[in-house]
């Protein structure tokens, strides 16, 4: 069952950072620089925390995934731009 995940990073050094935005990318939809949402398989969640950690240098970097139950996402407010419609899970390509 597909899951909403919100990831949020913090990556000093920049070759690792634009790296670890294209993984990011792999999964999910940018909402600013550094956050991705993502709806994501338990199988697709951790090949994406795999390959993430394979990167960074723990010492340096952080990487936070957030899991948003159902409760969570309706109470979520905002401005401005709404949240962007994430693709259907059959068209997620890796």
């Amino acid at each position: 069952m597909y899951e909403t995940y919100l990831i949020a990073y913090d990556i000093r050094n920049a070759d690792r950072l634009r790296k670890l935005a294209r993984i990011a990318q792999d999964y999910g939809l940018r909402i600013q620089k550094s956050i991705f949402e993502a709806e994501l398989l338990p199988s697709e969640l951790k090949d994406m925390e795999s390959r993430m950690k394979k990167l960074i240098d723990p010492r340096e970097d952080g990487i936070k995934i957030f899991h948003l139950c159902q409760s969570c996402e309706a109470r979520r407010t905002g401005a401005g731009r709404g949240k962007p419609a994430l693709p259907d899970a059959a068209w997620h390509v890796f």
